[in-house]
């Protein structure tokens, strides 16, 4: 017990440690008919984790969370480059963000490339000046490239940005709330099965589902959290609950005393390694092994996707959170046959 602070702490903070050092994992996309000096240098000073695909590709990943930008070159990029002095033409770097897939996330990347671009113009305005041709151009803007960053999902604040990640944190927290302390009102033994898992699963799924019910209207008309899509974000609410519900359950009935510290120690890792504060490709290779077997890291992009992408599709998603669910269901069968089974026996 007197570990998990130090625990809690030590995950929370490792996973958030350094977000910038890690930029260049960021996975991000690159149109661009031909090669440029620009995308040389993003390559081969690992800005990012950077891929060159064709603009329909680029959409889609950037839709779909694939990737956090898409950085994109005009056809006429070189030439406009080459010819700057004499048309003071500025050749424009498009970058494509989406604050719905990371609020925080989207703003180290725009620093980031903006950094970037800044040494870049120094570094190409030099140039310039060392040229026998330009000396005798001038005055000359060292301000070559333009940066024009283009938003597709703004996020109007830092509440709707956290929201997902809140939300399915509150949702287990409310879970592990009702099984650890309301149950202990309504547990009975020497139940068959289908009155054991009424009370044990289905009274804790039914406040589970009025919880998710009321935070999905407190949420939205109290706090004025903006959902694009409103009508399917409360299913999932729901089911989010549900898969919530069933694995605290499960854990709990399975191993008495020990499940539950089993349940605490998946809310730490899921603080952690779910992807709800920061991209995970930010934090460390341990937080981005675990994201994927974690229930909140599903719920987390469901909600995203839902509340502030405008995108409906969730069925993968919704995949995962319906195994968790069934995963519970099972275990907590186990936890029947295990112990009030054995109960009846005696």
């Amino acid at each position: 017990m007197a570990l998990i602070p130090v625990i809690y702490s030590s995950l929370f903070l490792g996973a958030l440690m350094d977000p910038y050092g890690k930029v260049s994992k960021l996975p991000v996309a690159v149109v661009s008919t031909t090669n440029n000096p620009v995308q040389s240098a993003i390559h081969s000073q690992s800005l990012f984790d950077s891929k060159v695909e064709t603009p329909q590709q680029a959409q889609n990943a950037l839709k779909n969370g694939k990737v956090y930008a898409i950085i994109e070159f005009d056809k006429d990029f070189n030439q406009d480059l080459t010819h700057y002095p004499l048309t003071k033409k500025h050749p424009e770097v498009k970058l494509i963000t989406s604050e719905g897939l990371g609020y925080t996330t989207t703003k180290i990347l725009k620093n980031t490339m903006f950094a970037f671009i800044t040494k870049m113009n120094q570094s190409i305005y030099q140039q310039y000046l060392q040229s026998s041709k330009i000396n005798s151009i001038q005055p000359l803007d060292p301000e070559v490239l333009q940066l024009k960053n283009i938003e597709t999902h703004a996020v109007p604040n830092n509440g709707t940005a956290m929201a997902p990640y809140i939300f399915s944190l509150t949702l287990f927290v409310g879970g592990i709330f009702v099984s650890q302390f309301v149950m202990r009102v309504f547990s009975r033994k020497n139940l068959s099965l289908k009155k054991y898992w009424l009370i044990e699963f289905g009274i804790p799924l039914l406040i589970g589902m009025i919880q998710a019910i009321l935070l999905f209207v407190i949420g939205s008309s109290l706090l004025k959290i903006h959902m694009d899509q409103p009508l399917a974000v409360i299913p999932f609410f729901v089911l989010v609950s549900a898969s919530f519900t069933s694995i605290i359950v499960g854990l709990n009935k399975l191993i008495p005393g020990i499940g539950s510290l089993l349940v605490l120690l998946i809310t730490m890792l899921q603080t952690s390694s779910s992807g709800g504060t920061y991209a995970i490709q930010l934090s460390g290779s341990f937080f981005q092994t675990i994201n994927s077997y974690l229930p909140m890291t599903y719920s987390i992009n469901g909600f995203k996707k839902l509340i502030s992408l405008n995108n409906l599709n969730v069925s993968s998603d919704v995949a995962v959170l319906l195994a968790f669910l069934l995963i519970g269901q099972l275990v907590l069968f186990w936890a029947y046959r295990k112990n009030e089974r054995r109960i009846q026996e005696v």
